[in-house]
């Protein structure tokens, strides 16, 4: 379903790696996603961006995101953490956060859930894949899991 607005999506996606980071923008490319993708690699980073803090003062080149992606597992401070932190600022509760991982753990699923993310992805083996994934950005509203 194509978004109705034709307004680039703003998605910070926290990843730390490069080649994730750089497959999640092919993908929203070949999905037709119009969409501004900012990439941090930490957690202090992300909590930085969402509070337009430092690096990420200026509004106008670090928008606030209309979806965060978000891996678990990440150097320092793991994804979770940021979420729960993230759940915490009345502002940002009803942010829709996507948990994007390789984890295949139920435990890390469920757990993701119960702290407030919106859906919990595996991270796809094939592109393909992938692009169907990022189709699921464009809904307007997202279901609780996949």
């Amino acid at each position: 379903m194509a978004r109705k607005n034709s307004k680039p999506l703003t998605i910070l996606h926290v990843e730390d790696d490069d080649n994730d980071a750089i497959l999640l923008g092919k993908a929203c490319e070949r999905a037709k996603l119009p969409a501004v993708i900012c990439r941090v690699a930490e957690v202090e980073q992300a909590k930085a961006y969402m509070l337009g803090l430092g690096d990420f003062l200026d509004r106008q080149q670090f928008p606030l995101p209309q979806i965060v992606v978000l891996d678990l597992k990440l150097p320092g401070v793991n994804g979770l953490d940021f979420l729960n932190w993230l759940r915490a600022l009345p502002e940002f509760a009803n942010l829709p956060v996507l948990i994007f991982t390789s984890s295949l753990s139920r435990h890390d699923h469920a757990e993701a859930l119960a702290r407030g993310a919106s859906s919990y992805f595996v991270k796809p083996a094939s592109f393909e894949a992938l692009v169907q994934m990022v189709n699921f950005f464009q809904l307007p509203d997202a279901p609780a899991s996949n």
